[in-house]
């Protein structure tokens, strides 16, 4: 992989990433670690890589961080204070966990409802009550869906809208927080493989919207958690 180098606020301590062993959390990790981060825990309900990431998985490994692959799954509040455990000291919490459960309004149910809700809205709601410390940086990867909607997505916009309105929770009482309504990354990220891709394109040939590259995408989240936008 392409080094990522990008010259923003040197990160530090010991850092944990829900959704950590895909392609977005893998790069927030390696992002992480070139900053400076000394232990990095990527957490995910597996615990184990997601297919095709070998190679962001190696990038990360060959930085200095001390990097550990943890089973949590997000949905589970036991899970989530299990992980923060493991941290003594917490300096960052980035939930990139997310779930797609698209159907036509008509067709959502409890099930699809809560296929989307439980890892996001709720595991970022298990978050804010495990994290302690109102000085560790919380960073929410949200979704541009959210702000704009979309096709089939009621649940995975409305779980999104939960994230945002944390964020503001969060800050209103003087803990950091930030939520990022990220689009659709070039590369990495749910909108990069499967059918999700495939809509992303037709979405772009109709709105004139393009995806997220690599290096735009880090230089946002850099500014974002710089400046504390929400």
């Amino acid at each position: 992989p392409r080094p990522i180098a990008p010259t923003y606020e040197k990160a530090s301590g010991d850092h944990i990433v829900s959704g950590g062993t895909g392609g977005l959390g893998l790069l927030t990790g390696r992002w992480l670690a070139q900053r400076g981060a000394r232990r990095l825990f990527l957490a995910s309900r597996s615990g184990a890589l997601a297919r095709n990431t070998a190679s962001e998985w190696e990038a990360v490994r060959t930085t200095d961080a001390v990097t550990s692959l943890v089973q949590c799954d997000t949905c589970e509040r036991a899970h989530i204070r299990r992980l923060v455990a493991l941290v003594p000291i917490l300096d960052g919490a980035w939930h990139a966990a997310g779930v797609l459960a698209d159907a036509l309004l008509s067709n959502q149910t409890a099930g699809t409802l809560g296929r989307s809700y439980a890892p996001k809205a709720h595991g970022a709601q298990s978050l804010h009550g495990a994290i302690l410390s109102p000085s560790s940086t919380c960073v929410l990867f949200s979704s541009v869906m959210a702000l704009l909607g979309g096709a089939g997505q009621a649940n995975y916009s409305a779980a999104n809208m939960c994230l945002d309105a944390l964020a503001s929770y969060r800050r209103a009482r003087s803990q950091v927080a930030t939520s990022v309504q990220w689009g659709a990354w070039a590369e990495v990220g749910m909108a990069a493989r499967g059918a999700a891709s495939e809509r992303m394109a037709a979405m772009e040939a109709a709105s004139g919207f393009s995806r997220i590259g690599l290096a735009q995408g880090l230089g946002a989240l850099g500014t974002a958690v710089q400046h504390g936008s929400s």
